[in-house]
């Protein structure tokens, strides 16, 4: 079982914040081509090993431990809350797909965001 981070998701309409511990991330973001002219994925790639949380497509991913909360009281105050969640965390993905392979010898659930 591969584990180098924990991981913050933020669901997509409500900003909730949920903490996965122990997951591995992938972040191979701004590679291009290899030596050998294999391109490699421009994506960020994430196993985890519980389904303490599932992450659906839209949700944002932190790399690590987040405290930030997002203030959704207003759109002003939701778009503020972003722009200051950018600055905050430059290398944040996007969830764009899930594949659930939570059977055999490894379960876990492949999660890619860009």
């Amino acid at each position: 079982m591969l584990k180098n981070a924990d991981c913050t998701f933020y669901e997509k309409d409500t900003f909730a914040r949920h903490t996965v511990r122990g997951v591995y991330w992938n972040d191979s973001r701004g590679t291009a081509i290899s030596k050998n002219g294999i391109q490699i994925s421009d994506s960020v790639l994430i196993y985890l090993y519980s389904d303490e949380y599932v992450p659906k497509n839209g949700d944002i991913a932190v790399r690590g431990g987040s405290d930030f909360e997002f203030d959704c009281t207003s759109q002003k105050k939701s778009s503020e809350s972003m722009k200051h969640f950018r600055e905050l965390y430059p290398g944040f993905a996007v969830v764009k797909s899930l594949n659930d392979v939570r059977f055999g010898g490894l379960p876990h659930i492949e999660v890619t965001a860009r």
